[in-house]
């Protein structure tokens, strides 16, 4: 059988499913993991982000690499975090319509999202 494949959102407060979708990546609250599996939502998890004093978008890049993500769905980020996902093999793609996690990796599933570009990230804050 085949691992699933893990795709991250950045939530607000504790995430899940339904939680709140941060608009920015390096900021979130926290992580919803959402697992794939031939197309289809199989579980999901949360990963609480640390505070972006602690280490910036960096340490949220190699914490989601470190729990086997390949995928971000992401509304906003910087070009650092732009970089130190692509070092790792990590996706962005950018949605700014969908409400939820849920909703956010049904429209990836879909084929609704492009990939978050150069054109996308934050020019600072």
């Amino acid at each position: 059988m085949s691992e699933p494949t893990k795709i991250a959102v950045p939530t607000e407060g504790a995430g899940g499913a339904e939680a709140a979708r941060s608009a920015h990546f390096g900021h979130a609250a926290s992580f919803t993991i959402v697992e794939i599996l031939d197309g289809s939502i199989v579980g999901t998890d949360t990963i609480a982000n640390p505070p972006h004093t602690a280490g910036g978008c960096g340490m949220t890049v190699k914490l989601l690499a470190d729990a086997g993500v390949s995928t971000a769905i992401v509304v906003g980020m910087g070009g650092g975090p732009m970089a130190a996902m692509q070092s790792y093999g990590m996706t962005a793609m950018f949605d700014d319509q969908s409400a939820t996690p849920r909703a956010a990796v049904e429209a990836l599933l879909a084929g609704k999202l492009a990939a978050f570009g150069s054109d996308h990230t934050c020019r600072g804050h």
